[in-house]
């Protein structure tokens, strides 16, 4: 792993991934490729390093991805349209995004490890969003069968990561400062929630030992009730004035959501906890 791309590397996810990618491989060079200035900005305070280089093109541009692909020996694709709500109302967006965009990465790469995000709505899909990342998938299956000499094609589908941009703890903060209320759909939804760092482990341990055609997930264990961890933002960042409101499920949700399918074999959750994540030349046993 010399040159790594990273498509959506200003997100959230991906500032985490390169600021740990930089300081364990020093070595290596980094590729942010996204097209939100914003947060490349943000990217860019994060990670004031020479090795880390900027790319701004989107997606769906074939040729801009081919040239940002050349010489990359590794790429992790996380950038996406993710939120299920713009996704529902804007589906021709979200599926030229997610679908055509994923196509375009997997066709201009040539490298050796391939590993890409995606969602536990990606099971048994019932918006488009989840719709989109099930397709994503199934591409990057499809590569993995054809995989030769050792290349790998991976994927990591993760929950609800706590304190993502745009993530519901975001918009609940927001509403209490504003309303001293929240806005929940219903307090009996089911949702697997996992942390940045746990995120950010799995990624490291898929790259260090991660096997072609697997599919990595966290977090490892049952869904949690939506009124726990409501209770658990109520009682950081609010008071005992603050209002719950139910508002029903939106369009394109479900009441649970599933982290994989009875018939999934190559499903692998807990493979961060596995191994102590090794530091390069490092030597270490597996723990099973």
């Amino acid at each position: 792993m010399k040159n790594v791309l990273v498509t959506g590397g200003s997100g959230f996810v991906g500032r985490s991934l390169i600021r740990e990618l930089l300081k364990l491989y020093p070595d290596i060079t980094i590729t942010s490729l996204s097209r939100s200035e914003g947060v490349i900005s943000q990217l860019l305070i994060e990670c004031p390093d020479k090795r880390l280089n900027i790319a701004i093109a989107d997606l769906r541009d074939a040729q801009a991805v081919n040239q940002a692909l050349r010489n990359k020996d590794t790429v992790i694709h996380l950038a996406a349209m993710k939120r299920v709500d713009l996704c529902e109302a804007e589906c021709h967006e979200a599926a030229s995004i997610n679908v055509i965009g994923t196509m375009n990465v997997l066709d201009a790469f040539h490298g050796n490890t391939f590993i890409m995000m995606s969602t536990d709505k990606a099971v048994e899909p019932s918006n488009c969003y989840g719709a989109t990342k099930l397709v994503d998938e199934r591409l990057v299956i499809e590569r993995a069968k054809k995989a030769e000499n050792g290349d790998r094609f991976m994927i990591v589908r993760s929950g609800n990561i706590m304190g993502s941009t745009g993530s519901v703890l975001d918009i609940w903060k927001n509403q209490i400062e504003k309303y001293n209320e929240i806005t929940v759909t219903d307090l009996n939804m089911l949702r697997f929630y996992t942390s940045i760092e746990g995120v950010t482990k799995l990624y490291i341990a898929v790259l260090e030992r991660g096997e072609n055609g697997k599919l990595y997930f966290t977090p490892q264990g049952e869904p949690m009730i939506l009124k726990a961890f409501v209770d658990k933002a109520l009682k950081q960042y609010g008071n005992d004035r603050t209002k719950v409101k139910c508002v029903g499920l939106r369009l394109g949700e479900r009441m649970i959501e599933k982290m994989r399918t009875a018939d999934e074999v190559n499903t692998i959750a807990g493979f961060e906890e596995c191994e102590k994540v090794a530091a390069p030349g490092e030597k270490v046993s597996v723990k099973v």
